[in-house]
């Protein structure tokens, strides 16, 4: 009996090392203790002597690996979950579930779980709706206002769009503009960037689910039919497995979708906008990107240029930007310096214009003039990749004086880049795909560098 129970207790630990969230379920089905790892999602106060089904309202006995845990006595692995919670949110759990058998009885359950996010967005549709219009996307350049000519011309056309510019460059802004500006306008407008959601639950995703069609799956509608009749956004459609790229060929060209367990076709019509941050040639030769579906997304194409290479826009981005934060940080900031500025211009901006946003919104908190300065700006920009001509200076921390350490100064950079990874990622498991790092290996850095 002793040996027994010393294996599930091992086994505990073992689910411990790799999770986002623990959960400690009695007999009744009411939570004892959790743990998570995610300050955004729940604390233990809203958790902690709730019942399961109160924090997810979806499930029930059948379709909750904590209830069929306590019921039959038995374990599940890596179940994937596609619910809502009690706060109506969406949430992707890939969940292990214990149970601890003392005396033949379960006395409780230990569920492990990733969470991942999936970056999707479902507008309804309206006036408005807060998507962009073409006069949001602010330019003087001759080649931007080029292409928002060109987006205003196929606006009105049903045609798919293939979308290609570097991270940051605002291809959202470009996909939004072409729903808003066209005759889909009052109709859903669904995004989902699929680089935020691991291969095994696009399908679902895309496609919906019908209840019982896999463990935890309950009836709910793809991307397809929630955009019917609107515009459906793909971003980053590169990052999508190639088994996959082909069903979805399969389902645009016959314009009916099946959900994963059901039984029947369901047409919609949707316009499909999508994006990818690659040169699409240079993806289809790379095998990620099929070619068929390059030529079934692109029947019209348009690019963005990154921001290095519209430099006389950086002046008014960044005065948008500053008015922006002095609304919400209640500030009285009055632009930029001329040096400031011209500094601004002498940067590459490897990130664009979502990192130009940053950029000021990290200066505008520190400064203390009425405008921003060199000073401001340099605090914010030094050590990024893009480097900067105006201070070629090596940064006082790496400095190789007799003093220098190569070790910390590697250890220094490597904790910073997983501090702004662990900000920018909804879970651990979004941080380790964006550092390329396994979840093991990045738990071991975080508790290293107390982050």
């Amino acid at each position: 009996m002793l040996e027994r129970f010393l294996d599930q207790i091992g086994e505990v630990l073992h689910l411990c090392e790799d999770t986002d969230g623990i959960l400690v379920v009695n007999r009744e089905g009411i939570i004892e203790y959790h743990r998570i790892s995610l300050n955004s999602y729940w604390c233990s106060q809203d958790t902690v002597g709730r019942h399961i089904l109160e924090l997810y309202p979806e499930l029930d006995e059948e379709s909750s690996t904590i209830l069929q845990a306590l019921r039959n006595g038995t374990a599940s692995y890596n179940v994937l979950q596609d619910i809502n919670n009690r706060r109506g949110e969406r949430v992707l759990l890939e969940s292990t579930t214990i149970p601890l058998v003392v005396d033949g009885r379960v006395e409780c359950v230990v569920d492990s779980s990733k969470y991942h996010t999936i970056d999707q967005r479902i507008i309804r549709g309206g006036e408005s709706g807060g998507l962009s219009t073409l006069d949001r996307i602010l330019t003087q350049d001759p080649a931007m206002m080029a292409l928002k000519s060109r987006i205003r011309d196929v606006a009105k056309l049903d045609s798919s769009v293939l979308i290609y510019g570097e991270t940051g460059t605002g291809k959202e802004l470009v996909a939004e503009s072409l729903h808003s500006e066209g005759n889909r306008a009052g109709r859903p407008f669904v995004s989902q960037n699929c680089a935020a959601i691991p291969a095994t639950l696009l399908e679902s995703l895309f496609f919906g689910t019908e209840k019982g069609s896999y463990t935890g799956a309950l009836t709910r509608k793809g991307l397809l039919e929630e955009a019917d009749g609107g515009t459906l956004f793909l971003d980053e459609i590169n990052s999508m497995d190639p088994a996959l790229q082909a069903k979805l060929l399969k389902v645009l060209e016959e314009k009916k979708v099946r959900r994963l367990g059901g039984s029947r076709d369901i047409l919609f019509d949707v316009r499909i906008v999508a994006a990818v941050n690659e040169k699409p040639r240079k993806l289809i030769q790379e095998g990620r990107l099929r070619e068929d579906l390059y030529y079934r997304l692109g029947v019209i194409r348009l690019t963005l240029p990154p921001l290095r290479e519209r430099l006389c826009d950086i002046a008014p981005l960044a005065g948008c930007f500053i008015d922006r934060y002095n609304r919400t940080m209640r500030r009285n900031v009055r632009g930029l310096s001329e040096r400031a500025l011209r500094m601004l211009r002498s940067y590459s901006w490897p990130g664009n214009v979502r990192e130009l946003q940053n950029a000021i919104e990290g200066a505008m908190a520190t400064a203390r003039g009425e405008r921003l300065t060199v000073e401001d700006m340099e605090e914010v920009l030094s050590g990024r990749q893009g480097g900067l001509e105006q201070t070629p200076e090596i940064p006082e921390a790496f400095r190789m004086e007799e003093s220098f350490s190569l070790a910390r100064a590697m250890e220094r950079y490597e904790r910073e880049l997983i501090r702004r990874a662990m900000q920018q990622a909804g879970s651990i498991s979004q941080a380790s795909r964006l550092l390329g790092l396994s979840r093991q290996n990045l738990k071991y850095k975080l508790k290293k560098y107390d982050l």
